[in-house]
C-alpha cells in the first residue's frame, strides 16, 4: 500500500482492545479493502436507528447535513447504533464549523463524513479538529464516547483519549468541481481514511462548470484514488446500485436509507393489499 503524503499518517493496522475486539471495526475493514455496506439515517429517531443497525449493515451514517437531527438526538442515535455491537456509527456533520465535530465525536461517533471538502487547507483543518493534541486541536470533553467504543471502568476516558486520534475515521466528501480540481492536493495533504463521493452535489456543481463533464470527473476520482490505493465510497440509491458500484471498485457503499426503506415498503404493502396486480421482486 502506498503511504499517503501529508501531516497525518494513517494507522498501519487495526487496533484492538484488551478483549481482542477491534476498537473501530469499520476502520480495520477499510484498511483491508473489504467492501462495507451502510445505511443512511435521515429520520431523527434512535428507535429507527437501532432497528436498522441490527439488520446486518457494517455501518450507519447519521446525517446531520440534510435532516432535522439536533445534537441531542444524534447522541442518542449514535448510542443506539453502537449498541448493536456490529454496526459502526458514523455522523455526517453539516459544515466545517468546530462545534459539529465536537458534538459528533464526543457523542461517540466512530468517524465523521465531512461534506464539501474542496481544498487541501480545508482538509488540514478538518484533520486537526478530529484529533487531540499534539497532532490536532480537538478539545477534551468526550464523556459519552468511551461507551460507544465499549470502554468501561476508571480508565475508560483515559484510554479513549490515548487511542482516539488514530481510531477515529475521517472521511471527506468530494462533491464539487473545485474538489475534483484540487483532488491531488487533498490527497497529498492526507489526514483521512477514505474519500467519499457525493454524486448529486457533484453533478449539480459540474453542470455549472463548462469545461468538466460529470462522468469524466467521476472516472478521474476513481482512477486517482485507485492509483493511490485509497478506499473510495459513494452514496448509492439502492442495494442494486451499491452492488454495481462495488464492481467499479468502490469500498464504502450506502446500500439503503431509512426513509426509502420505510416509504417503499409501505407503498409495496399497500399495493399488495389493494391487489393492484403489480409484480414485486423479493
Amino acid at each position: 500500500m502506498q503511504q499517503q503524503a501529508g501531516h497525518y499518517p494513517q494507522a498501519s493496522s487495526p487496533r484492538t482492545n484488551p478483549s481482542g475486539a477491534q476498537y473501530n471495526r469499520l476502520k480495520g475493514m477499510l484498511q483491508q479493502r473489504i467492501p462495507v455496506f451502510g445505511v443512511w439515517l435521515t429520520i431523527p429517531s434512535p428507535i429507527t436507528a437501532r432497528m436498522l443497525a441490527t439488520q446486518g449493515f457494517d455501518w450507519a451514517c447519521i446525517d446531520m447535513e440534510h435532516s432535522p437531527t439536533n445534537p441531542a438526538l444524534m447522541t442518542e442515535m449514535v448510542a443506539a447504533v453502537a449498541s448493536s455491537g456490529t454496526c459502526t456509527p458514523i455522523v455526517r456533520v453539516p459544515s466545517h464549523a468546530p462545534e459539529w465535530f465536537k458534538w459528533a465525536l464526543d457523542a461517540g461517533a466512530h468517524g465523521v463524513i465531512v461534506p464539501m471538502v474542496n481544498t487541501a487547507d480545508e482538509m488540514r483543518n478538518i484533520a486537526k479538529m478530529c484529533r487531540y493534541p499534539p497532532v490536532g486541536k480537538r478539545s477534551m470533553g468526550a464523556f459519552y464516547a468511551p461507551g460507544a467504543f465499549n470502554l468501561r471502568g476508571s480508565r475508560a476516558m483515559t484510554e479513549y483519549i490515548e487511542r482516539a486520534s488514530k481510531d477515529i475515521l475521517v472521511i471527506p466528501q468530494i462533491e464539487s468541481a473545485e474538489g475534483v480540481e484540487n483532488l491531488g492536493s487533498i490527497i497529498k495533504e492526507g489526514g483521512f481514511d477514505a474519500l467519499f463521493v457525493g454524486p448529486y452535489d457533484l453533478n449539480a456543481s459540474i453542470r455549472a462548470a463548462p469545461d468538466m463533464q460529470y462522468q469524466e470527473a467521476l472516472e478521474y476520482i476513481e482512477k486517482t484514488t485507485s492509483a493511490c490505493d485509497i478506499p473510495l465510497g459513494i452514496y448509492a440509491s439502492s442495494g442494486n446500485a451499491a452492488w454495481k458500484r462495488k464492481q467499479d471498485g468502490y469500498t464504502m457503499l450506502v446500500a439503503a436509507s431509512d426513509i426509502d426503506c420505510l416509504s417503499s415498503s409501505a407503498a409495496e404493502n399497500l399495493d399488495r393489499a389493494r391487489g393492484s396486480g403489480r409484480q414485486f421482486i423479493r
